[in-house]
């Protein structure tokens, strides 16, 4: 019997038809139409696919920058600088002030230029710190060859002010260290440049929480939510990753830094213009670090503008340096960090420490040392830190 013999079909009224086999026009007909449902299915299922799949990607950022958040706030939730246990004048004024006046006064306020101020306890600091070392991280071979931190910044988010600000600290300056010997035995605790804080330790970890705690005690106990130490070979990667940072040309003559044209520098450029100083030249350490402030501003702004059209840039820039960093911010961290950039304004200005530098010789040490103004940090510490109560 032929394949194409008649059949029959029944019509809507239930009537039956006898058909005759399709012609060729029907039979193409026919299996175009199959093909076509068979393509809007698989697009369907594509389709409920990428909608799950940014669902979960969506909960996943969701929970990771909610968890980020709890864990930068928990991890310094006790604690405040010590702005208040200095015994200032004016300050044991107005706590004797308002005992006598049967005034409210709260442990940890501060009266400062006639207001009274209090910790911020929302606001977020990093220490970010850069390591005289080109190569990616490795731990080091003894107890004293962690590598100098020969860049200190402290970057300080607002979220009051939805601003975020950086405070540059000369590696010069003289500041309590702890000092251990080449086995890791601690020696005892004294005076000393702050970048060689660093050193002490295995390169990795341990040396990043002492040389923390350097820059805590430097600034009056202050809590710090996270440190990333980077290592300079780094600074091309970072330059590269976000296409390049246009800074002045600087130079340093008597002391006194002169800006020229704006240049457009990539990563190899970048890393020479950070890292290079003639050591010859006195107080050449205060013009390098200009030159990194000029970096980092650049590099930040870039950064952030680019974290408007692409959130995810962040994590991309984490993830590339990550050979060069030690840090303890997890990714749950970055990603509320991330979240949060985008919203926030630099302050274009950053902040650096007044103080005298002091030649070698006459400080009778190998280096120049850097002695920071206490009353301009006392300052700062202010401005930066607390807020006004009355």
């Amino acid at each position: 019997m032929s394949n194409h013999s008649n059949k029959v079909y029944y019509d809507a009224k239930g009537r039956a038809h006898r058909r005759g086999p399709l012609n060729s026009s029907e039979r193409h007909h026919h299996h175009h139409r199959h093909h076509r449902s068979t393509a809007q299915k698989v697009l369907l299922v594509i389709l409920y696919v990428l909608v799950a799949l940014t669902a979960i990607a969506l909960v996943t950022w969701r929970v990771l920058d909610a968890r980020g958040k709890t864990r930068l706030y928990r991890q310094t939730a006790e604690e405040t600088p010590m702005l208040a246990e200095i015994e200032t004048e004016e300050q044991a004024g107005a706590e004797q002030e308002a005992l006598e006046k049967a005034e409210e006064w709260r442990s940890g306020w501060v009266r400062y230029k006639g207001s009274v101020y209090e910790y911020n306890s929302d606001i977020l600091t990093f220490l970010i710190m850069g390591i005289d070392s080109l190569k990616p991280v490795a731990e080091a071979k003894d107890g004293i060859s962690g590598g100098q931190a020969d860049g200190l910044f402290l970057l300080v988010m607002n979220p009051d002010l939805k601003e975020f600000s950086i405070i540059a600290i000369n590696r010069n300056t003289v500041t309590d260290i702890d000092v251990y010997d080449e086995a890791g035995n601690f020696v005892g605790t004294g005076k000393a440049q702050i970048c060689l804080q660093h050193g002490y330790g295995d390169g990795l970890q341990q040396s990043c929480e002492r040389q923390e705690k350097a820059v805590r005690n430097l600034f009056y106990n202050l809590p710090i939510h996270g440190y990333a130490a980077i290592n300079m070979g780094a600074i091309a990667t970072l330059t590269d990753a976000v296409g390049g940072v246009t800074v002045p040309k600087m130079t340093f003559e008597n002391g006194t830094v002169n800006y020229g044209d704006m240049q457009t520098l990539n990563g190899r450029e970048a890393y020479l213009y950070v890292r290079r100083r003639d050591r010859e030249v006195f107080d050449s350490a205060s013009f390098r670090l200009e030159k990194q402030k000029e970096f980092l501003k650049a590099f930040t702004a870039k950064m952030k503008e680019q974290l408007k059209s692409n959130p995810t840039k962040a994590v991309d820039v984490y993830n590339a340096i990550m050979p060069y960093m030690v840090t303890d911010i997890d990714l749950s961290e970055v990603t509320y960090l991330t979240g949060q950039a985008g919203n926030y304004q630099f302050d274009s200005n950053i902040y650096g420490l007044k103080g005298i530098t002091t030649p070698a010789e006459e400080a009778q040490t190998e280096h120049e040392e850097f002695i920071c103004d206490e009353e301009d940090l006392y300052d700062l510490m202010i401005q930066l830190f607390y807020k006004r109560v009355r």
